[in-house]
């Protein structure tokens, strides 16, 4: 600590709390607490060398640590600040859009950020659930839609699928209704079916290709 940074707490500190600690106001105190703790941490790596009955290796420690979880929070503030700026480049501008498979490799690296600063994964399941309740909806939907190509006899079964509420729907139920009514299932039903299955399990895109929008 440089002779400044000393002047600056026996100013600020040590003579206020030896000549009014039992007399200052409330504010005064709060103020000069602040004013040591702000100190304290702008000189948090020099305070970490210093000796104290020994307890030189348990501060460098929870410095150390303080570090890594800033590195940590600076990680996440990276991938966070990605999607914004991919967003902000293309809009405005027409038929350009970010893919379907870029958003969701976003949605991985802030996964895994949240990941290294102690998040459960239960946490970042409710975190991410909006993202993957829509991609899996979307899979779901589609399927309703090739369904009708192929069972154009019994169309009246689908009506209005476009707009089903399928927030509760899995491969499980999808299959279900099918052997239900008995529906056919022609080569692009099989397709997405295998590519819900695909997302359900890896929360990855089975064929990109289909995904451009």
């Amino acid at each position: 600590m440089n002779r400044l940074n000393t002047a600056l707490i026996i100013a600020l500190v040590v003579i206020p709390t030896v000549f009014g600690v039992l007399k200052m106001p409330t504010e005064m105190g709060w103020a000069i607490l602040a004013i040591g703790l702000a100190l304290f941490f702008a000189n948090l790596d020099k305070f970490s060398r210093f000796k104290a009955m020994g307890f030189e290796a348990d501060l460098k420690t929870a410095v150390d640590k303080a570090y890594a979880a800033i590195d940590q929070l600076k990680e996440l503030a990276l991938v966070l600040s990605a999607p914004i700026m991919d967003e902000l480049a293309v809009s405005g501008r027409i038929l350009q859009y970010l893919r379907l498979k870029y958003k969701l490799e976003h949605v991985e690296k802030i996964s895994s950020a949240l990941r290294k600063l102690g998040a459960s994964e239960s946490e970042i399941q409710d975190v991410c659930a909006t993202m993957f309740q829509r991609v899996r909806s979307d899979h779901i939907k589609t399927v309703p839609l090739y369904l009708k190509k192929a069972n154009k006899d019994k169309s009246v079964v689908l009506d209005g699928c476009e707009d089903w509420d399928v927030h509760d729907w899995d491969k499980d139920k999808l299959e279900a209704f099918i052997r239900e009514h008995a529906l056919d299932k022609n080569d692009e039903v099989i397709e997405w079916i295998r590519d819900l299955d695909y997302f359900e399990q890896t929360k990855k895109l089975r064929r990109e290709d289909k995904w451009q929008s």
